[in-house]
């Protein structure tokens, strides 16, 4: 017979340590990140659907996606599903509705005629509204090279690509010096141009009033990522990440810490010698 001892009645179990955060290094490189797309659609028959937002996540690669360190709002436009395609985009947001009007005869409510007859494959729009990604991997064209990546993946059938060249974060947007409103200006107008230097490494170009396109229909945007993956195979990042024991799972851990690491050949780059 085994004895079991039963503790007396109002006895509490004795305390437990709480268990110490789990922290691991893992070196990445641009083929250890997944990027994952998330999108709704309304089936209400009053609703609006000529304008589809996707929220694309950026996130370290394990088994699963791991955590997320950048975030890309994109919109594809579908104008045969809209009476008034300005007025869907200004429903979303004052943004876009710039970008619209600047796209979009605002009487005809198709692309301007100058910008369609100049599209390979004329067809939907794709707009690039906001980018964020954490301010330690940045510096490295990373969310450029992401976002031509989301836009390769989202944009067949797109007859354009749009942005209006925007701080990747809202707080990152630069301080105008003191002075005048005149220098003020110039400082914005210089930041914009900037940001659309970082764009052209996509094969953006400035169309009318801020906005910039990309013809997908071309081999631009294919070759461009041909380059900049180049540009970017050797970069590595050393991620720090903790893990809680109430996480669980890598899904949960958090980046603690970022740096970057010595330039090393990846793996797949260089061929294996041939010959003895």
């Amino acid at each position: 017979m085994t004895e079991v001892r039963i503790p007396p009645p109002g006895a509490a179990p004795p305390a437990e340590r709480p268990a110490a955060p789990y922290t691991w290094v893992q070196t990445m490189g641009i083929d250890d990140i997944i990027l994952t797309y998330s999108s709704e659609h309304w089936l209400g028959p009053s609703h609006d659907d000529s304008v589809q937002r996707w929220d694309i996540g950026m996130h370290v690669k394990d088994e699963v996606p791991g955590p997320c360190f950048g975030t890309i709002e994109l919109y594809v436009v579908d104008h045969w599903r809209s009476w008034d395609i300005i007025e869907s985009l200004d429903e979303v947001s004052v943004d876009l509705c710039e970008i619209g009007t600047a796209l979009y005869d605002p009487e005809l409510g198709f692309l301007r005629d100058d910008l369609q007859d100049d599209l390979a494959l004329p067809g939907k729009t794709a707009i690039v509204d906001r980018v964020r990604m954490d301010q330690r991997f940045r510096g490295h064209g990373l969310g450029v090279y992401l976002t031509g990546r989301a836009l390769d993946y989202l944009s067949h059938g797109a007859g354009v690509i749009a942005l209006f060249p925007s701080p990747l974060d809202e707080n990152d947007a630069p301080l105008p010096p003191p002075g005048s409103q005149e220098d003020e200006e110039k400082a914005l107008i210089a930041a914009r141009a900037r940001l659309g230097r970082a764009w052209s490494r996509l094969g953006f170009q400035h169309y009318r009033d801020g906005t910039w396109i990309l013809d997908p229909g071309m081999r631009t945007l294919h070759d461009a990522l041909c380059r900049e993956r180049q540009r970017l195979q050797d970069y590595q990042w050393n991620v720090t990440f903790t893990d809680t024991p109430d996480s669980g799972s890598i899904m949960s851990a958090g980046i603690s810490k970022v740096t970057m690491a010595k330039s090393a050949p990846h793996p797949l780059r260089t061929a294996p010698a041939e010959g003895p």
